[in-house]
């Protein structure tokens, strides 16, 4: 659950090992770049706003997270990236109960995904994914190898929305499937940083702007640095578990592919 672009279930390619931490820094630099990008947003855009909705958010008590639950679930549901709402739950929640929303929402999301792609959307989905022998190939895995390469398809960068309805109308079980969705924590984490870290970073420019360009008093360099070093330890980590896990989830779907029916 990295914050990648969304992509095609694509498990055959083989990565070139003479470029592959190549494409790991350049994965690390794009992230960083939005990061920045989010900063300047949250600045110039939406730092007047931020006290507002922060007061509503506070207003509403036990119903915001509920609130935010709820657009979670409509809008993955529809295959808008769950990263972006991710992001927001950085920003609004902070990183600890952003993460504590993003997981519970998720969660929440995938069972009902499960539950509508497996009584109500089983043919249509099966049409339409029937046509792609990897997607196949990773059906018979998903029964053969059950809760392990549930997990590794959660840590990879898979599409979420399209993940969970091919698990839905493959012959995985729902207890697995359930209790692999705590692979998703660690791609929930450095997105949910990442909103955190773009909130704070806007935060900090404006308090030092009221402090004519100084530290405001309520923060230290030691700190600040720890924030943006660890941002960019959790993006680096879950980068280079995403690559793990989609050279695993290969494997296993070669094997799969491989013994007959």
């Amino acid at each position: 659950m990295m914050c990648e672009p969304s992509r095609e279930i694509d498990i055959d390619t083989e990565p070139d090992h003479r470029r592959s931490w190549w494409g790991v820094v350049i994965k690390f630099i794009a992230i960083l770049a939005l990061v920045g990008g989010l900063f300047l947003l949250f600045h110039y855009a939406l730092q007047p706003y931020m006290s507002e909705l922060e007061e509503f958010m506070r207003e509403l008590g036990a119903w915001g997270p509920l609130l935010y639950i709820a657009v979670f679930l409509i809008a993955t549901s529809i295959f808008i990236p769950e990263s972006i709402i991710a992001i927001a739950a950085g920003a609004i929640f902070g990183l600890w109960m952003g993460l504590l929303w993003v997981v519970v929402a998720g969660t929440i999301t995938a069972v009902f995904i499960f539950a509508i792609g497996r009584h109500f959307l089983r043919e249509r989905v099966e049409v339409i994914l029937g046509g792609h022998p990897k997607i196949k190939a990773i059906d018979k895995a998903a029964s053969d190898a059950g809760f392990r390469l549930m997990v590794l398809l959660r840590l990879s960068p898979l599409n979420y929305t399209l993940l969970g309805y091919l698990l839905a109308v493959s012959r995985a079980r729902f207890k697995p499937y359930f209790l692999a969705c705590f692979g998703m924590i660690p791609g929930n984490f450095s997105t949910v940083y990442i909103g955190f870290a773009a909130k704070h970073a806007a935060d900090l420019a404006k308090g030092m702007e009221d402090c004519g360009g100084k530290l405001p008093s309520n923060t230290s360099l030691t700190r600040e640095l720890t924030i943006f070093i660890g941002l960019g330890a959790a993006i680096l980590a879950t980068v280079v578990v995403a690559r793990i896990a989609m050279r695993e989830i290969r494997k296993a779907t070669k094997e799969a592919s491989e013994v007959p029916s």
